[in-house]
């Protein structure tokens, strides 16, 4: 089963055993009461029996996990949901986790180096590319319709057209 990670568990929250939750993006997922998570340290899985908050942190309360002894173990755990719990999103739309290790190549097929990071600015995402023989070399390509053509997931390939000040030879 393929296991994405969604946040993080810090501190607990008073003495039943629940935990303050931060998720590592606040659009990305909701949980549902009774899903499965994977606790990563922990190296097992739990169900969710509650979360509730209106902003981050959220308190997560955990089955089996009923005490603050019990939570305590748990602080600092990476949340995983399994892949197969995230809902279909509408065609042209991406989850960040997804754009991850894309391969970026412009419209002559040219290879531009690898999406290593998403960065959400608010209006639209930031995806940061590696390239370079060694990958030492980052640059950022704004996901916009006027710079992304086309993702194709199932081939890991992203293709994007060349505008005025992308790169440093590309005159403003």
């Amino acid at each position: 089963m393929d296991w994405i990670p969604v946040g993080k568990l810090a501190r607990t929250h008073g003495l039943k055993g629940e935990l303050k939750f931060y998720p590592h993006d606040h659009e990305g997922f909701e949980f549902a009461g009774g899903q499965t998570v994977r606790l990563a340290r922990a190296k097992k899985q739990a169900q969710v029996q509650s979360i509730r908050g209106a902003h981050a942190p959220f308190i997560i309360k955990l089955a089996e996990v009923d005490d603050i002894a019990s939570a305590k173990l748990l602080t600092g755990d990476e949340v995983l949901v399994s892949r197969a719990d995230f809902p279909s999103l509408p065609a042209g739309e991406y989850y960040r986790f997804e754009m991850e290790g894309l391969e970026v190549f412009d419209e002559e097929s040219q290879p531009c180096g690898v999406i290593v990071d998403v960065v959400p600015t608010g209006s639209n995402d930031v995806y940061i590319v590696r390239n370079g023989d060694n990958g030492d070399a980052e640059w950022m390509l704004p996901m916009i319709d006027s710079v992304v053509k086309s993702v194709d997931l199932q081939a890991g390939k992203l293709v994007f057209r060349r505008v005025e000040g992308l790169f440093d030879d590309t005159p403003v």
